[in-house]
């Protein structure tokens, strides 16, 4: 299956129990005041820790950790790390269950006051960092519909690139969510509950091919 053929959309991947939390404040970068401690963190917390001092490469962005980070496609290395494993202890391994995607259009982040995208992993050295959408096709987005990550043959550099990010500063709001999407049917009633409660109306579907 190729996903985001259309280009049109980025991808987050979050812990199915932060969801009350995104619903109150939508997504906010780990410097913001009404960051949660009760937030469920599923990344590599060495990564995240180097992006809190690593400096954007566009004039008065600051640093890359104020900013929300998503990927082009909810097949993220991070999120196969997540399911088997690979990084564990340092990232807990988890049923894919327990991890919803997110989807966002591109258009619509993009009239959000400070954004930018990249050509492969953010905080990489050699990664290169866009502030015009007229560069979206620095993206390689061939490997990314593909879910191309692989790094046999002569191309070892694939992993960064595939790794692509699109980063908001400080704060996505909740009515920038496009869609939710979860592994199996357990999980989908979840969601569709923690919504009803909370009163808020989401396009919420089971997709599997967005999983390892």
């Amino acid at each position: 299956m190729n996903i985001n053929e259309s280009k049109q959309y980025c991808y987050r991947i979050v812990h199915i129990n932060n969801l009350p939390l995104i619903l109150r404040d939508g997504l906010v970068s780990k410097n913001q005041v009404n960051y949660n401690e009760n937030y469920v963190n599923i990344g590599n917390p060495s990564i995240i820790d180097f992006r809190a001092s690593t400096e954007v490469k566009l004039p008065d962005y600051k640093t890359i950790g104020e900013y929300v980070s998503f990927y082009f496609t909810p097949k993220s290395i991070m999120l196969f790390n997540i399911q088997t494993g690979y990084q564990s202890p340092l990232v807990p391994k988890r049923h894919p269950s327990e991890i919803m995607v997110l989807r966002c259009e591109i258009k619509k982040l993009i009239t959000l006051p400070k954004w930018f995208f990249t050509n492969g992993q953010a905080n990489t050295f050699i990664t290169d960092h866009f502030n015009d959408i007229t560069y979206i096709n620095q993206v390689d987005w061939a490997i990314i519909i593909n879910c191309d990550f692989s790094k046999k043959g002569d191309d070892t550099d694939k992993p960064r690139r595939y790794q692509a990010e699109f980063l908001v500063q400080n704060h996505v709001p909740l009515e920038y969510i496009d869609s939710i999407y979860v592994y199996n049917d357990e999980a989908k009633r979840t969601v569709d509950n923690i919504l009803a409660q909370h009163k808020v109306q989401l396009l919420v579907e089971v997709q599997q091919n967005y999983y390892f």
